[in-house]
């Protein structure tokens, strides 16, 4: 029998990705094991009480060090073998990526879904500086998360021309769409076991 695959997912904003991750592993006859945002007033927090999802709020106060520490002990405490990012607007430290990979048999198992083609728009308002471009393409990035701005190793991209999107909301709405395709698509993957999942280890100090 597989062994369940352990997903929290980070958010800082809305959680429409939060929302659509949280329906698709249900869906699968399984549940996220938390929520995690750094701010309280987050409106993902209150889609995950919605569907009955457990959620967690640690606040930046007392330097980044301290409070990537608080985070570490929720993830080892759950024993979290992924964690998917959405939305999450906080950089992560190579040392937190170090010790979380060493739970995980060096294996980098934190990832982001970003809403350009990079190396393009990295960042914040990539929507709308791609929209302001005018350019020929745009699309969706899933890529595993380094320290960097959105510029770890790309799992998946998929492109969508811009011709035809006259109004910006439109565009958005269609790159939100496949935001959520492309990530509930790779949630599946993982907790179906078609993406290999090096499970959590306690045998490693944080």
């Amino acid at each position: 029998m597989m062994k369940p695959v352990r997903v929290a997912i980070f958010a800082s904003g809305t959680g429409s990705n939060a929302e659509a991750l949280i329906k698709k592993m249900q869906s699968l006859g399984s549940a996220v094991e938390f929520v995690f945002s750094d701010k309280p007033a987050a409106g993902v927090l209150a889609k995950a009480h919605a569907l009955n999802t457990k959620t967690y709020v640690i606040e930046k106060s007392q330097g980044r060090a301290h409070h990537e520490q608080e985070v570490l002990r929720l993830l080892f405490e759950h024993k979290v073998d992924w964690v998917l990012l959405a939305g999450y607007m906080r950089l992560l430290s190579a040392d937190f990526l170090k010790k979380l990979a060493g739970r995980h048999e060096g294996h980098s198992q934190v990832v982001n879904i970003h809403p350009s083609l990079l190396p393009a728009y990295p960042g914040k308002d990539s929507l709308e500086r791609a929209f302001a471009d005018k350019v020929e393409q745009s699309g969706v990035t899933l890529h595993l998360v380094d320290e960097g701005m959105d510029t770890g190793a790309v799992l998946k991209q998929v492109a969508i021309p811009l011709k035809g999107f006259n109004v910006f909301g439109d565009f958005k709405a269609s790159i939100h769409r496949l935001e959520h395709q492309i990530y509930t698509e790779f949630l599946e993957q993982i907790v179906t076991g078609q993406i290999a999942t090096h499970s959590f280890k306690e045998t490693i100090e944080c």
